[in-house]
């Protein structure tokens, strides 16, 4: 006997091809401590413009680069074991805390650096927490 329906073909699914390298072992500490480098020098830069002595400036640059360098390693070491909207929280915190301290040396009024800050902070915490979920949701074969 014969039915009625057609056989069916197999259905194929087309995917992108993935293309995943580990990272170097070094980018544990080298994205936070290029990140460091920018930012101090950002600082210093800024803080001069504003009429500080080149040694002030330098040591302002010196300590904010410490700072910023210490919190980015310290979220790239401890933060994978975390949920994403914690982890997505604090990244924001310190994108937020960062620029809104940019904002103030040079200048800006405490509600103008702080609305900065809130602004680019809130704005990575939903960038970060959708590209964790993403992840979440699709890991990497």
């Amino acid at each position: 006997m014969h039915s009625l329906t057609a056989p069916t073909a197999p259905v194929s699914h087309h995917r992108r091809p993935q293309f995943h390298l580990p990272p170097h072992p070094s980018a544990s500490w080298g994205v936070p401590a290029v990140l460091a480098v920018l930012y101090g020098g950002w600082v210093m830069f800024v803080t001069h413009n504003q009429g500080s002595t080149i040694p002030t400036a330098a040591v302002f640059g010196v300590v904010s680069a410490a700072v910023v360098g210490a919190l980015c390693y310290a979220l790239g070491r401890m933060t994978p074991g975390l949920m994403p909207e914690l982890r997505a929280v604090l990244y924001g915190t310190v994108l937020g805390c960062a620029l809104g301290f940019l904002h103030s040396v040079s200048g800006g009024s405490v509600y103008r650096s702080s609305g900065i800050g809130l602004g680019a902070g809130l704005v990575m915490v939903g960038m970060s927490f959708y590209v964790f979920h993403v992840r979440a949701e699709h890991p990497r074969e």
